[in-house]
């Protein structure tokens, strides 16, 4: 390649192995319509930075409800570092729903506001 990378404290590797392919698909296709305002930018030459996040050792301190030490704000999700996958973050999105509904004494009985089949 003859493009000199501007970055120098990054790690070159292939960005499909931290996306999924809906979004790499939909990258490309945003860089190759912006092609055709900037012509060049959709080429092999093109570099493409992407950061990869994971905030799997960052680990909220919550309470059972699921309430941080600030009053008031609850977590829920992989983002908190309470779960990994969709199925036990959305979990603890109904353990925090639960908890702030106690908190401010919201009375309604969750599992009817969901639509849960047996």
């Amino acid at each position: 390649s003859s493009v000199e990378p501007t970055l120098k404290n990054v790690t070159p590797g292939d960005i499909g192995m931290a996306l999924p392919h809906r979004v790499i698909a939909n990258i490309l296709e945003a860089i190759e319509r912006l092609d055709n305002i900037m012509p060049g930018v959709y080429s092999n030459q093109t570099l493409l930075y992407t950061p990869e996040i994971k905030f799997y050792s960052v680990k909220a301190r919550v309470s059972r409800d699921l309430e941080t030490s600030i009053e008031g704000i609850f977590v829920a999700g992989d983002g908190a570092g309470l779960s990994r996958g969709i199925n036990v973050a959305a979990a603890t999105g109904i353990l925090a729903a639960r908890g702030i509904m106690k908190k401010f004494g919201i009375d309604i009985e969750l599992e009817k506001l969901l639509p849960i089949t047996t």
